[in-house]
């Protein structure tokens, strides 16, 4: 089960009233997955308790990307805090980067790159902004599908790395034919590419993949 949102515009997923549903959800079998938002010390105990397995996280370390595209003023290190406060907690984090979010620096997915090694996270997933139609983000350009492939390659000098499922459907086909072979999953890959399927989440922890293998 994949918990997701609308967040509250100070960044997080209002999912407290909700932690005693996914706790008896947790106890008859469920592997949870949660799109968390940042999170403060309380909160991370909180979903620790009820259960939840996997923190899919989306992290951003540019103050300018922060406010351009998520409407948020909010520092960067919230966003690093919120993954070591969860990893504490025994949530196992996954980190989702948006490559070409408008406001991001240059060289934000090398500095993301050292944190992701420096806290020992075993996967992270890329993404490629879609600039959507009806936002204030419409005119923006979608990246370039090499600087995907650059950031999976940064990426997997320091962890496995996912090709996530949020990225332009009309750039897909060549997106996915680059990062072959620097990604070890595609979610939702184009349809020209002859991959074994798992029915799952593209962050789920490695040991428990074959449970989801039809």
């Amino acid at each position: 089960m994949l918990v997701s949102g609308g967040l509250t515009k100070d960044g997080k997923l209002p999912i407290k009233p909700f932690l005693g549903a996914l706790k008896e959800l947790k106890r008859v079998g469920y592997l949870i997955s949660v799109h968390t938002g940042i999170v403060d010390r309380e909160e991370a105990l909180l979903l620790s308790e009820a259960g939840i397995d996997l923190a899919d996280y989306e992290l951003i370390l540019d103050r300018e990307a922060i406010s351009k595209s998520k409407g948020l003023n909010i520092n960067p290190e919230s966003f690093v805090k919120g993954m070591e406060l969860l990893l504490n907690e025994s949530i196992d984090v996954v980190p989702h980067l948006v490559v070409g979010l408008p406001g991001s620096s240059d060289n934000w997915i090398r500095r993301a790159s050292q944190i992701i090694k420096e806290l020992n996270i075993n996967r992270a997933v890329v993404l490629a902004f879609i600039p959507t139609i009806g936002t204030p983000l419409s005119k923006e350009r979608p990246p370039d599908p090499e600087e995907v492939r650059k950031a999976a390659y940064i990426l997997s000098k320091v962890s496995k790395v996912s090709l996530g499922c949020m990225r332009p459907p009309w750039l897909k086909r060549e997106i996915d034919s680059r990062v072959l072979g620097i990604v070890d999953r595609i979610a939702n890959p184009h349809h020209s590419l002859k991959l074994n399927k798992v029915y799952a989440c593209c962050s789920i922890p490695d040991e428990l993949i074959e449970t989801f293998i039809q």
